[in-house]
């Protein structure tokens, strides 16, 4: 694929899969900016500290990166966690930090990308899970904010259909 020129932004990108993604796009001529809680010296990209648990930080994130950019072609929701939460038990701390992450946090940078995405007729991509499909034993909550993505992906898809494409992958 080439996609020289592509502007493209890429969350949880100092991440093992956030700095293969960006790579990848990088040695295929695209222009790169990422956004993640904890930038490191090793991002082959400029990476910009944002909380996308915080609404603030995700308006001033996603400005930031594209002014940086010159617009934006293609968002990557790459960002997740994932940790012990078994289905037998209450809804607690780590479920609702799952859900923030994978789920919200996701659905707050999209929305913020959203009118540069249109300008662009560009392109959503969300990384989900097999397990968004295929549960696994004590750990439904990532599976169940994995499936809630893919969900959120098909509902934007609908929304956006004539001016911006929405790939979960």
């Amino acid at each position: 694929m080439d996609a020289t020129g592509k502007r493209v932004l890429i969350t949880g990108a100092s991440g093992t899969f956030g700095r293969a993604i960006a790579q990848a796009f990088l040695d295929r001529g695209a222009h790169v900016v990422g956004l993640d809680l904890r930038p490191q010296d090793l991002d082959p990209i400029d990476v910009i500290a944002c909380d996308i648990t915080d609404d603030a930080s995700v308006a001033a994130g996603v400005e930031k990166a594209i002014e940086l950019l010159g617009g934006l072609d293609i968002l990557i929701n790459n960002a997740g966690t994932g940790g012990p939460a078994p289905a037998e038990f209450a809804p607690d701390a780590e479920l609702y930090r799952q859900l923030e992450i994978n789920l919200i946090g996701a659905w707050r940078v999209t929305s913020a990308c959203v009118p540069a995405l249109t300008e662009s007729r560009g392109r959503v991509v969300m990384v989900a899970s097999r397990m968004a499909v295929m549960q696994l034993p004590l750990a439904a909550a990532y599976g169940v904010s994995k499936r809630a993505m893919v969900a959120y992906a098909d509902a934007l898809r609908l929304e956006l259909a004539t001016h911006v494409g929405v790939t979960t992958v």
